[in-house]
């Protein structure tokens, strides 16, 4: 039974044996160059609650009794020993064979929590949030490429004129039924959402800058208004701003899709590999057409990509889609992939099984529990026993992973099992960022004398509330259609999966994390 009988290793032979593990600082106490780079990015204050929030993100369970509740941190140094143990604590509580992964933001101090809860449970995995980490792929664009920052703060200059102007504002809402997003620095791919709020408004903003109405507001203001009134309507005017504005979202929209898909909630673990690898082919199908401004920039957009996917949970998301089983079918492998590459199975891919035998290594118990999950592994791609009929075959490539291993996995029995906790974890810590969404509107300013407790039984409610009529008739339907995806922004309406008013306070990637070994398949090197 894998997870069934995991001990601790002793703390005392975690400290000595890898102490520069531990702390951020080298061997005469002062912190490196890189360290103290990191650390200026960090959030400013983890003393307040957003700071608090964003390092006890979320201990992800399986079958296991209620956790911890709310604990408050507010007079507690935040760090990477002190989240560390608390979690630690958390999970002894749940039992450590409930656990398999811990998900938190990227701050240095929550890195460090992380590898230590590895070195004393080893089979529990440590992940940075997927959707903080894609999310920092924007601002490496924004630090390598002038072009496309400018036309970011160009759009983001047009858009701050209107909603500090009222009359200008009034005029362009006369003409758009759509309003000027201003997006705030902790939303999600701000820079995608800003852009394609502009590009939607594009008709609305010209005819308002043309019409007279806008020429007697510009009469009326005084001069400093005039010359930005005027440098607007140069802006708006001008179509290489809207060529770049089309190019950029056509680059960048295979990444947003890939940040709303990481944001939502449920197990994707077994997805999130696939989407990355398309989301590359995709990107260099737009970046190396001829007619692309910008297509020698292409291997530095790969290059960002590939660095960043490296520093995501590379075995455990290498597991996950080895042990999804559609991926092993002739069908899928037949469909063309983006970026004009050839599909492969994730045996035929020495990196994906590399990841895959770091994380048998750790799951196993000892060198027997080992040699059994390879030997049933390798069951399960060859497709022997069970696996080889053809119903169970047609069923990978139509039913849920999950379901699939609880109707055929018997054939495999401790595989079964890691593949079903393996493939029922999320990717990203949404969940518990979306209860301080919710902690926000309870403990605020204007209502800041709750004690912890409760505020904590009042987010406990309002959350389960929330699950409660996600079961009800009109929640998929009618005027109130999935009302808490988006309870009080009604501005992005591309689609019932939009992003959330996510209130993070550390979007930043402010450690020094060596990266992993990067997937270089052939959709993304030819």
């Amino acid at each position: 039974m894998v997870f069934g009988r995991r001990k601790p290793v002793d703390q005392n032979d975690v400290e000595e044996a890898d102490t520069d593990h531990i702390d951020l600082t080298n061997d005469d106490g002062h912190k490196s160059a890189d360290d103290a780079a990191d650390e200026e990015d960090e959030s400013a204050d983890h003393d307040t609650a957003k700071g608090v929030k964003s390092l006890l993100d979320e201990v992800t369970i399986l079958d296991a009794p209620k956790g911890k509740n709310l604990e408050d941190f507010s007079g507690e140094e935040k760090t990477g020993e002190a989240i560390a143990q608390f979690l630690l604590q958390a999970i002894e509580e749940i039992g450590p064979a409930n656990v398999l992964q811990v998900i938190t933001d990227n701050a240095s101090n929550c890195k460090s929590a992380g590898r230590e809860i590895q070195k004393v449970h080893n089979h529990i995995f440590w992940s940075p949030c997927v959707v903080h980490t894609l999310n920092l792929v924007f601002k490496d664009f924004a630090n390598k490429f002038a072009w496309m920052v400018d036309t970011y703060q160009t759009g983001k200059v047009i858009v701050k004129f209107f909603r500090n102007h009222q009359h200008f504002l009034a005029l362009f809402r006369g003409k758009s039924e759509l309003d000027l997003l201003k997006v705030s620095k902790t939303r999600f791919a701000s820079h995608y959402i800003l852009l394609k709020r502009l590009m939607e408004v594009r008709e609305a903003l010209t005819t308002s800058v043309v019409s007279s109405k806008w020429k007697d507001l510009v009469r009326a203001c005084d001069t400093e208004t005039k010359n930005a009134a005027n440098a607007i309507v140069k802006n708006i005017m001008d179509e290489r701003f809207w060529d770049e504005i089309g190019i950029i979202l056509d680059i960048t929209k295979p990444l947003y899709y890939v940040i709303k898909f990481s944001d939502g909630e449920g197990p994707k673990a077994g997805d999130i590999y696939e989407k990355m690898d398309n989301m590359l082919g995709e990107i260099k199908d737009v970046m190396t057409k001829e007619d692309n401004p910008h297509k020698d920039d292409w291997p530095l957009v790969n290059d960002i990509i590939l660095d960043r996917w490296g520093k995501m949970n590379w075995s455990f998301h290498c597991l996950a889609f080895a042990l999804s089983p559609k991926m092993e079918q002739r069908e899928y492998l037949a469909t063309p992939a983006p970026g004009g590459g050839q599909r492969k199975a994730p045996n035929e891919d020495s990196e994906v099984m590399q990841g895959v035998m770091e994380a048998f290594s750790r799951i196993a118990e000892d060198k027997k529990e080992y040699a059994t999950l390879r030997e049933e592994f390798n069951k399960f791609i060859m497709k022997k026993g069970l696996y080889a009929l053809p119903p169970v075959q047609a069923d990978a490539a139509t039913m849920n992973a999950i379901d699939w291993w609880f109707n055929y996995g018997s054939e495999t029995p401790n595989l079964n099992e890691v593949a079903k906790r393996v493939l029922s974890q999320p990717i990203s810590s949404s969940s518990a960022e979306r209860n301080w969404s919710t902690y926000s509107f309870i403990h605020n300013v204007k209502r800041n004398k709750l004690n912890t407790k409760t505020t904590d039984k009042l987010v406990f409610i309002h959350a389960n509330e929330r699950l409660k009529r996600r079961f009800s008739e009109g929640y998929n339907a009618g005027p109130h259609y999935k009302w808490d995806v988006e309870p009080d922004n009604s501005l992005l309406e591309d689609s019932s999966l939009k992003l959330e008013q996510l209130r993070w306070a550390s979007l930043e990637d402010v450690a020094a994390e060596p990266p992993q070994k990067k997937r270089r398949t052939e959709n993304t090197t030819k």
